[in-house]
């Protein structure tokens, strides 16, 4: 039996771990259930595959609670070129290499359950779980914090054709055939910038459905302070706060250093860029109105299906414990991202409470710090009523005397 329990490993589970055992959880009163051998692993190989040198959010976003504490890492292991930009743009790897020695730093590899909850059911104030080799976890509390990435998305035309596959689909991509790109984000212009460098000979094709859409990051930075998150807060209709979220992320953008690097290739003649061209595929062609392009191989770089409220867990929680649903579809949660009884969630379930930024790694560092003031709100209490039977005995013993 464990006090706390969270359910993903990723970089907002790891986000959320640090934080409580920073306030004194310790790391026997705590389980991380992932399906990868370590943790952190799915952001480490994604961000690998596309060969991003520098991570879009500044340097004082990360998994510790101390915002300046990978600038402070920065200088102790002398890194070079450890950030990038005005808004200092971390090192992948820098940020990597910090992430991995806070997870040793605080013992987590030993919280951490290779696996996957199955079942989840709440008895006795305590929530148990299956996992995928029959074994059950009871844990005082939950915190569901597992990432939107769960199913690829392949847009239909690219369906069951030869030669071509999703960049994060598995992991024996062959960058050195491939001469074509498919998609309109970030992830699609550091993928493209890998083909340009590892295939010097081929000219690259780049297929998007819109024009190059520029901004430094997901959203305004507004949205990391009471500036826009105050009248967000304020907003009742779960809806209105859904349809702000869709309307300030600057999905599939990417920052203007990206689009400077692109043109840079386009201007030399290793790229070509088209928009909103591709008609059809047939028989290893690439179809237009005006052209048929023969192709050696495709990656697709489109992104992930919208399915976290479809995952097993999620319906399961609100089908058998009648976990509430706003109207707009997503959890209706407590300011401090409490679903049901000591179960919290971070990330795209925690939309309507974290805003525009809820995914990314601020997300995480926010969801840290409501998380962690319930932690502190419960030990209080738990501390308050010890002290409270303490003195009763107390009082009993002296009058029994």
């Amino acid at each position: 039996m464990t006090t706390w329990t969270i359910i993903g490993g990723g970089l907002h589970a790891v986000t959320i771990a640090i934080k409580l055992r920073s306030l004194g959880l310790k790391a026997s009163q705590l389980s991380i259930i992932d399906p990868n051998p370590n943790l952190c692993a799915q952001f480490d190989n994604f961000s690998q595959r596309i060969d991003m040198p520098y991570l879009r959010s500044p340097c004082v976003h990360h998994v510790h609670p101390n915002p300046f504490h990978l600038n402070q890492y920065a200088k102790k292991m002398h890194y070079t070129n450890a950030a990038y930009g005005q808004y200092k743009r971390p090192n992948r790897n820098m940020f990597m290499n910090h992430t991995h020695d806070l997870i040793h730093l605080y013992h987590l590899n030993s919280c951490h359950i290779q696996g996957y909850v199955n079942d989840i059911k709440k008895s006795k104030q305590q929530w148990h779980m299956q996992l995928n080799n029959q074994s059950w976890i009871s844990s005082d509390h939950v915190v569901v914090a597992f990432g939107c990435n769960h199913e690829i998305y392949v847009p239909k035309l690219f369906q069951n054709q030869p030669d071509i596959s999703h960049i994060f689909e598995n992991e024996q991509n062959s960058y050195a055939s491939t001469s074509h790109v498919v998609g309109s984000g970030i992830s699609a212009a550091h993928l493209t910038l890998r083909l340009l460098k590892e295939n010097s000979n081929n000219q690259i094709h780049l297929w998007m459905n819109k024009t190059i859409d520029v901004h430094d990051f997901d959203a305004d930075t507004g949205w990391l302070g009471p500036k826009n998150m105050k009248k967000f807060s304020a907003m009742q209709s779960s809806i209105d706060r859904l349809n702000t979220i869709k309307n300030e992320r600057h999905k599939g953008s990417m920052p203007k250093e990206l689009e400077l690097r692109l043109k840079k290739y386009i201007k030399d003649g290793r790229l070509k860029v088209h928009i909103n061209e591709i008609t059809d595929i047939v028989n290893h062609h690439i179809c237009t109105d005006t052209c048929c392009i023969h192709y050696d191989r495709i990656l697709l770089a489109t992104g992930f299906k919208e399915t976290i409220m479809q995952q097993p867990l999620i319906q399961q929680l609100i089908m058998e414990n009648q976990a509430s649903v706003s109207s707009c579809g997503l959890p209706s949660i407590t300011p401090s991202l409490e679903w049901l009884p000591n179960l919290y969630v971070s990330g795209g379930l925690a939309d309507l409470e974290l805003g525009p930024f809820a995914r990314n790694i601020m997300g995480g560092r926010e969801a840290s710090l409501r998380i962690g003031e319930a932690f502190e709100h419960k030990q209080y209490n738990k501390s308050q009523q010890y002290y409270y039977n303490c003195e009763s005995l107390n009082t009993k013993q002296s009058i029994g005397q």
